[in-house]
């Protein structure tokens, strides 16, 4: 396969592994329990399996002195910040509103990107950011009941957590670019954990203690940090940030269907009408490198 797609299908398939957390978190909250609870766990369970893995290899720490780690650990930062206030917004607002708020993301990166590298961005990123956009508002059912008197705190949330996500989506592609993306994604845990356990400094040790869930914890770390962040890790510096946020939208396609097919939570006509423009968007920017192709 070309490199030319083999990144952007990388990102996707970080996308789709972060929408199917979206079953998990139903599963848990079906029997009470919910992932901010236990949220610094998934953090040091990544951690603690990343660095397992880094001994293990043998991996090649090049040049990495306290500046370099502390660049990477803020990729954690990020993640744990997005984590934080999702759940946070997810508690004061509707889940689809909440959903709706952090897919803000793919527009802000792109505007990050255009303040960071000063320039406007290309037409296909313009025309995909705004399907999407439309898918996320369709898929995410909002237009299907009455949202009104949204609590501003929740909303405040919503917002950051794409700020926090769309910040990540382009840093990965930057801080710690030489190393592999295994070391990456454990210093990325590191700061995480480190986030987290600030944000709820009680809850680490009162989920640690919990048998129950662990079985969770160990689910989302692969699902939301391990998976989907190494694939990132590795790809985001071969690919624009706009390209990066884009991709990563199959996340909202995958937990729909996969909340539908895993725990028989059905979408609306509009929701599934809302996902085909989202991946019909993630196709349309790929044209351009397609017809770049070299004819055999």
């Amino acid at each position: 396969m070309s490199k030319t797609f083999l990144y952007p299908i990388l990102v996707f398939a970080a996308g789709s592994s972060y929408g199917l957390i979206v079953p998990v978190i139903k599963s848990a909250a079906s029997g009470g329990i919910y992932p901010a609870s236990f949220l610094p766990l998934q953090y040091l369970v990544a951690f603690l399996v990343c660095a397992a893995v880094v001994a293990a290899r043998r991996l090649p720490l090049r040049g990495i002195g306290a500046r370099s780690a502390l660049s990477m650990m803020a990729l954690g930062l990020f993640t744990g910040c997005t984590s934080v206030c999702y759940y946070s917004s997810v508690s004061l607002l509707p889940s689809a509103v909440a959903l709706t708020l952090l897919f803000q993301y793919v527009w802000v990166s792109v505007i990050i990107e255009c303040i960071a590298k000063r320039r406007l961005p290309d037409r296909p990123s313009v025309i995909a950011v705004l399907v999407v956009l439309a898918g996320t508002l369709l898929s995410t059912g909002i237009f299907d009941g009455s949202y009104q008197g949204l609590d501003p705190v929740g909303v405040a949330f919503g917002i950051a957590s794409a700020l926090f996500y769309a910040l990540f989506l382009y840093f990965s592609g930057i801080l710690g670019a030489g190393q592999p993306a295994l070391v990456r994604t454990s210093l990325l845990a590191l700061g995480g954990l480190v986030t987290t356990t600030v944000a709820n400094p009680s809850g680490l040790f009162a989920s640690a203690v919990e048998p129950m869930l662990w079985p969770y914890a160990a689910g989302l770390a692969f699902l939301g940090i391990l998976f989907p962040t190494s694939l990132i890790n590795y790809a985001s510096p071969k690919l624009s940030a706009s390209m990066v946020s884009i991709m990563a939208s199959s996340e909202l396609p995958v937990g729909i269907l996969a909340a539908w097919a895993l725990v028989g939570d059905a979408p609306s006509p509009l929701a599934l009408f809302g996902c085909a423009l989202v991946l019909a968007a993630i196709v349309y920017r790929q044209l351009p490198k397609a017809r770049k192709q070299p004819q055999p």
